[in-house]
This record gives structure tokens, C-alpha cells and sequence, in this order.
């Protein structure tokens, strides 16, 4: 059994690597081979592999045919506002609407829609909203009627940055999209779940305090009120995950209520039931159990049953279960089944890093104790907690480093010190003050604030020693993709080092594993020396190649409608244009260009381009001069003593390659007329930049350079109809054209006629919007095209 679930979990993993999901006939025939292998009894085991992926498969299907389910066309709904009707699924902040209107903050919130215009779905479907000036408070559990504007799910597409499309296949939303202000809008149905309701009393009886949103997410799973001062101190410290509600949080709470209703029973003098019947069949510690589960169950029901909490609740009631059963269940196969029914209940977790952080935090938990058990069952209790706390909290912050950097791209060198603290404190003061506060709200709003109170002060110690391992300047290292790669290859190694490791038989088995852990420290710091060591030599070996190597890249971002284009050889770097700023604090360079550097491990920028000083080519300027260092800034809008200026004649040559400025020829306030076009070649190949240039520009540059050519060319104006003339294709004649604009833009960029006219050229027309982030690299033997969604992450759960 336990091959035939492990086998079944791996194809499920291995379904995620194909780039599309098959149609429903190849289906139909991956079932039936699952059922043919399991018929026969030397590949049953096997058969798990089939249906694992059956099952993935299945609901990518279902989840990408809902379109088609309900008889609409995503695509045609997207050019003009709908009307829908459904229920609010998420929980809300707040319910006042002068209030969200006067954070300047737009309301969001996950709608599950019956109706559209006013017909009924068959099927429904999850959008996901955004309102600016809401002219009224939603509220989860309420039946609501607005004028929306959406399209299918999408997200930004580029190596090193969040996968948005991802994260929302992962929470099943179709569509994303905006409230169109409308006096018909309006809320059919007012009742608010209950979970809003307590959630709302809750809030309004919260002391004015730093502290108080972790209060909130803790006790509901809300953690929208977490300002950047504290997120910026979980991250730093590595304990994030002790205000998610996961396994740790229902744990407590189950443990918790299972002894304190055990105490209760213990203390009443039931003896007088005795000679009742009923009471003589009744088995206390089952009702006990079955108590505590529900409790856990409530507690999960606060935090919106969250996929971490989903998976806690039913390790538990798997735990609960075998006990009330007297199955013998080891440990491997509890895992093993609560992988399975995951995968059955929530397939699509399977994308998320919460996941696989969980999983591999639960088995490492696991593997140390059954390491380490002899060691740390011996001595008195208090010696046996702490040293059960050192070893696993040592075990987990080494073991998790690999998994960590693979997902967040750094890690926290406090996280032993800061968890090695922060777990036992919050699992003994903070946690269950805060859950108390919730559950004595309904019946004492007086003690409910008292509980507040003290609970903030617990949290208010621990902050203060948070903060300062936070403030540390060696706390966090942002790691490269050769970082990581290198982590990884240590961590693999010292999982081996750690578990599969054989004890030496003749010695004592508890000294054997005291020395082990002395042992740990040693390869500990020889890993971190080693680690840093490999670092530095493959820094320089970087360097060495940037300047020996004659291939370079043209990187040309994702950015929604905007632009930004790297230019890369090794770790040498030009970036043009830096993409959009929005008024919500959103960039496109620190969630786009930003990341992607860093993956790169590049840590300085060699040059900085603007081609004019429209927000989306420059919106990202303060953003990257903050971030990391620019030897030289070329921006004809921001001339000072420290800028350059992009003026036609100019030219400068960088790792041999040359950069001539083909225009303006002044500066005339005419912003997208004086753009600045760039010609980079390097003797064989040419490439194009031009901005937002018109076809004024165009003709301009056809008669000042009669003999211009490229082979790929950024088109003009992200595929703006006013650009892109016929006689500037002609004459170019590139072979790659590239249009930087957003999925279904509202300009609906590139115009067709444009399209039509780089096709009528046999030129192979690009688009970000539909391939992501592409990636050209320019060699003496070609060019090589690679593009997200095609080549560098083609799987099907990311398009």
C-alpha cells in the first residue's frame, strides 16, 4: 500500500511537467491504462503512477473547460464591461467604505460569480477583483450585483519573478479584473458569513497597536493588515510561518483542548452517572477526541480553511483516527495517506511553495527524531524539551535553507536564533492568548480585550529581539541562480550526512549521537566556509567569462504595457527602460527587473538607459537607483552633472560591442518623439531599440540612415497604429520583431493592421503578452530565441 500511495503522488508531480493538458480522449486513455496496470497484480503498484496523473490532468482539464462549460467566450467578454452576480468569498478588512477610500487603497476581493448579465452559469466561477473608490464596503458572505471589466487569469511571465498566473490557478480563480463605478451597483443580499462577523467584532475591539495585525493573523488567518515594517522583520528573521496558520497553530489548539477537556473531566465527580447505561458505553477519551478535532475544525473554519490549514486538520484526523481505531499506522504511511488525500481534496497545492515547505519541514521533522531518539529521550523532561527543541529547530533551519532559497531566492542566517526562541514563546504565550481572545469574544467582549492586551505584550518582548536580529546587516543573503544551485548541492549532501548515516554499533548509541551533534556544528560551518568559498570562486569565474565569451543576450522583459530591455553579457549589464510605477506601491522593477538580477547575479548595472519619461519606460528609475548601483545614468529628461544624454552622433562602445544613438537630435518636450533609438551591433548582428517613436521618427531616420537595417527590432510604440510604418519594415528588415505590451490591453496593442503588417514581411512577430519574458542570444553562429512559455519554464500549470 505504501508504494501504490507514494507511486500515486509521484505521478501527480510528474504531471506538472508537461507543457498543455492533454484533451479529454487522452484522458480517457490514461485512465484506462491505470486501470488495465492495476488489474494486473505485477503492476498494480505501479498503477498508482498512472492515476496520480489521471487525477491532476482531470482537474487541469476541468478548471481550463469552465470557459466552454458555461457557453462564453473569455476572450469576447474581454472588451467590454459585464455584469455579474455572485457571492464575496474573501475576507474583508473592513467595512467601512470611507475608510478603505481614505487608505487610498483599492478594495479587493474574490468573487464567486452565478450570473453574468443576468443569466445563470452553469458552473461556477471564481473571479478576482480590485475597486478603486468603492462606493460601498463588500463583505464576505455577501450576495453582491457590480459592473466589472475582466479577463482570463494572467500574470507576468518572467525567470526569477512571482508566477501571479500561478499563484491564481493555484487558488482555482479564472478571471481577474476591476469594478466599474456604477449607480446599480448594489448588495442583493447583506448577511455577512459568520467568520466576517466575528472577524468585524474582533477588529473593533483591537487596542490601537503596532503588534495588533498579527492578532489578526493569527487569530482569523488575515494578513492583509501587516504593514512592510513587520513583513520586513518575519522575512528577515525566517519566521513568517509562525503567523500562518498551519500545522504548529491547529496542533496547539487540538493538544490544547484535548488536556484541558480531559483536566475537566477528571475534576467533575461523574462517579454519580455510574449506574447510568449510557455513561457505562460511553469510551471519555473518544468524546475527548472527537472535541478537540472539532475544535481544530472551528479554528481552521477562522483562518478560511487555508490550503496549510487543510493539511494540518487532516494529518490530524488521520492522527485522531488510527488512535480511536487502535490502527497501528506508521509514521511513513500517515504521511504517505495524508499526501494522498491531499492531493484528492486540493490537487492544485501542489503548485505552491506552502506545500512542499510544509511537506519537507513535516519529514524533517520526523527523520530527526527517529535520528536523534535515543539522545533525546534520555534525561529529566526539562532536559528532554530543550534538547528536542535545539536539535529539531538546528535540523530544520539547515535542512530548509535549500528549499527556501529554491523558493524566496535568499536566505536568513538568524532564523536558528530568531526561531530557537520565537517557536516555544509564541506556542506557549502568544498563540493561545490570541486564540482565547477569539473564542471568549462571543460571551465577554471585556475579557476578550483583556486577552488582547496581554497577548500583545507577549508579542511586544518577543518583537524586540525580532527587530534586532532583523536590523543585523549580515542577517539575509540574496542569492544568484549558481547560489542556489550550489545550496542545493550542500543541502542534498548533508541530508545524507544527517540521516543515512549508519551508527557505529561497538559505542554507545546515546554517546554515538551526542558526538553526532557535536559533528553537526563542525559540518555546519565547514558547509557555510565551503559555501561562501565556492561563491567567490564562481563570481570570479563570471566575471572571467563575461569578458572572454562573445556571446551576449538581449533580454526582453514582461512588463505588461511598458518596457524594459536588458542587455547582457554575463554579468555585465545595460538596462533600457525600467518599466511602469503604479500608485499602489506596485513596480514592475521590483517585481520584474529586479528579481531577474538577481537571479542572474548581477550586482550593479553598468549603464542605465531612459528612453523618455513616460511612467512606462521610467517608472522604475528611483526604484533600481535605490536598489543597486549604476555606474552611469543616460536620461535626457533628468540632465544634471551626474546624467548623460542621448542625443543623435553620440556612441560608446561596451564589451565590444558598439551603441550608436540614432535619435533625438534635441530635446523638444515631444515625449514619445524623443525617445532614444539605440543601435547595438557587434560587427554581425544588429539590434534595434526605439522607444515610443512615431512614424515622423521613422521617416526621419529612413532619410538620415538610408542603409539602416537590424535583425531584431523592439517595435515602435508596443504595437501602437501611429508607428510601425510600411516603408520602416521594408527597408529594416529584421528578422525577429518584438511587441513589449499587456495581455488584452485596452488600447489593444499591437493593432491588428500592425500585425498584418510585419506578417505581409514574412517577419516573425513576438509578442510579451502571449510568450512571456523572451531571451535572444546572439552568438557568431546565429540566433538563439527562447521565451518563457515555450522554452524556459513550459509547463502547463504556469500558462
Amino acid at each position: 500500500m505504501d508504494w501504490w500511495l507514494a507511486s500515486f503522488f509521484l505521478g501527480s508531480i510528474l504531471s506538472l511537467f508537461i507543457p498543455i493538458v492533454p484533451d479529454l480522449f487522452v484522458l480517457f486513455l490514461l485512465i484506462s491504462l491505470s486501470i488495465t496496470f492495476f488489474s494486473y497484480k505485477p503492476l498494480r503498484l505501479s498503477s498508482g503512477l498512472f492515476f496520480g496523473a489521471s487525477w491532476m490532468l482531470f482537474n487541469a482539464f476541468n478548471y481550463q473547460s469552465l470557459w466552454q462549460e458555461n457557453n462564453l467566450n473569455s476572450l469576447e467578454l474581454a472588451e467590454a464591461p459585464q455584469w455579474v452576480q455572485g457571492k464575496v468569498s474573501s475576507l474583508q478588512s473592513s467595512a467601512d467604505p470611507i475608510q478603505i477610500n481614505r487608505d487610498k487603497k483599492p478594495l479587493r476581493f474574490n468573487l464567486n460569480v452565478t450570473h453574468l448579465n443576468s443569466k445563470k452559469l452553469n458552473t461556477i466561477i471564481k473571479i478576482r477583483l480590485s475597486w478603486k473608490n468603492a462606493k460601498f464596503a463588500v463583505q464576505q458572505g455577501q450576495v453582491v450585483k457590480l459592473k466589472v471589466k475582466f479577463k482570463p487569469a494572467h500574470g507576468l511571465a518572467n525567470i526569477g519573478g512571482f508566477s501571479y498566473q500561478t499563484w491564481l490557478r493555484s487558488k482555482r480563480i479564472l478571471a481577474t479584473g476591476y469594478v466599474v463605478n456604477d449607480k446599480n451597483n448594489n448588495v442583493l443580499m447583506k448577511t455577512n458569513s459568520i467568520r466576517q462577523q466575528l472577524f468585524n467584532t474582533y477588529k473593533s475591539l483591537l487596542p490601537e497597536h503596532d503588534l495588533s495585525p498579527l492578532l489578526l493573523a493569527l487569530g482569523f488567518g488575515s494578513r492583509s493588515e501587516l504593514n512592510q515594517e513587520l513583513w520586513q522583520v518575519l522575512q528577515t528573521t525566517g519566521t513568517g510561518h509562525l503567523i500562518a496558520i498551519s500545522g504548529l497553530h491547529i496542533g496547539l489548539v487540538a493538544t490544547g483542548s484535548y488536556f484541558f477537556i480531559m483536566l475537566i473531566i477528571r475534576l467533575l465527580p461523574l462517579s454519580i452517572f455510574n449506574h447510568l447505561r449510557f455513561f457505562q458505553t460511553i469510551n471519555i477519551r473518544y468524546f475527548v477526541i472527537t472535541v478537540s478535532l472539532g475544535v481544530g475544525i472551528i479554528y481552521g473554519y477562522l483562518a478560511g480553511f487555508s490550503l496549510p490549514t487543510i493539511r494540518a486538520l487532516l494529518m490530524l484526523s488521520i492522527y485522531w483516527f488510527s488512535r480511536t481505531l487502535s490502527l497501528h499506522i506508521s509514521i511513513k504511511r500517515w504521511l504517505l495517506l495524508t499526501l494522498f488525500l491531499l492531493t484528492l481534496m486540493t490537487p492544485f497545492s501542489l503548485f505552491t511553495a506552502s506545500f512542499w515547505l510544509s511537506v519537507y519541514a513535516v519529514s524533517i521533522i520526523f527523520l530527526t527524531l527517529w535520528r536523534f531518539k535515543n539522545m533525546l529521550n534520555s534525561g529529566n523532561t526539562v532536559w528532554r524539551f530543550i534538547k528536542g527543541l535545539f536539535v529539531i529547530q538546528l535540523s530544520l533551519t539547515v535542512m530548509l535553507l535549500p528549499i527556501s532559497a529554491v523558493f524566496f531566492q535568499q536566505v536568513s542566517l538568524v532564523a536558528l536564533l530568531a526561531n530557537i526562541i520565537a517557536v516555544p514563546w509564541m506556542s506557549f504565550f502568544s498563540i493561545p492568548l490570541c486564540l482565547l481572545s477569539v473564542l471568549v469574544m462571543p460571551f465577554s467582549e471585556s475579557i476578550s480585550q483583556f486577552l488582547m492586551a496581554f497577548c500583545i505584550d507577549s508579542l511586544q518582548a518577543l518583537w524586540h529581539y525580532l527587530s534586532y536580529l532583523s536590523q543585523q546587516t549580515w542577517a539575509v543573503v540574496k542569492l544568484s541562480n549558481m547560489n542556489i544551485q550550489l545550496l542545493v548541492l550542500l543541502g542534498i549532501m548533508s541530508v545524507f550526512y544527517l540521516f543515512f548515516q549508519l551508527p557505529i554499533m561497538n559505542r554507545s548509541l546515546v554517546n554515538y549521537q551526542r558526538k553526532y551533534v557535536k559533528k553537526l556544528f563542525v559540518g555546519i560551518n565547514v558547509s557555510i566556509l565551503l559555501f561562501f568559498t565556492l561563491n567567490i570562486q564562481s563570481n570570479k569565474f563570471n566575471e572571467q567569462e563575461s569578458t572572454n565569451d562573445t556571446n551576449w543576450q538581449l533580454v526582453v522583459f514582461d512588463v505588461g504595457q511598458g518596457l524594459s530591455v536588458l542587455i547582457q553579457r554575463g554579468t555585465k549589464t545595460i538596462l533600457y527602460d525600467t518599466g511602469a510605477a503604479y500608485p499602489s506601491g506596485f513596480t514592475m522593477a521590483n517585481a520584474v527587473i529586479l528579481p531577474y538580477l538577481q537571479h542572474s547575479g548581477v550586482a550593479h548595472l553598468d549603464k542605465m538607459i531612459i528612453s523618455h519619461s513616460d511612467n512606462d519606460h521610467a517608472g522604475g528609475l528611483i526604484e533600481i537607483q535605490e536598489s543597486m548601483v549604476i555606474n552611469e545614468l543616460i536620461y535626457n529628461d533628468k540632465q544634471t552633472t551626474k546624467n548623460a544624454v542621448c542625443l543623435q552622433g553620440k556612441s560608446f562602445v561596451w564589451q565590444n560591442l558598439h551603441f550608436e544613438m540614432l535619435w533625438p537630435k534635441s530635446i523638444v518636450s515631444e515625449e514619445n518623439d524623443d525617445s532614444c533609438v539605440l543601435l547595438i551591433s557587434d560587427g554581425k548582428h544588429n539590434v534595434l531599440l526605439t522607444g515610443d517613436i512615431s512614424k515622423k521618427v521613422e521617416a526621419a531616420l529612413l532619410q538620415q540612415y538610408p542603409d539602416l537595417n537590424t535583425d531584431i527590432l523592439v517595435v515602435p510604440h508596443h504595437g501602437s497604429k501611429t508607428s510601425s510604418s510600411d516603408l520602416f519594415i521594408t527597408t529594416l528588415q529584421p528578422a525577429f520583431a518584438v511587441v513589449s505590451a499587456g495581455y488584452l490591453n485596452r488600447w489593444r496593442m499591437p493593432v491588428v493592421e500592425v500585425v498584418q503588417r510585419y506578417q505581409q514581411h514574412n517577419v516573425k512577430l513576438l509578442s510579451t503578452a502571449k510568450s512571456g519574458q523572451i531571451i535572444f542570444t546572439l552568438s557568431e553562429h546565429g540566433i538563439n530565441k527562447q521565451s518563457y512559455y515555450r522554452d524556459l519554464w513550459p509547463f502547463w500549470f504556469a500558462h
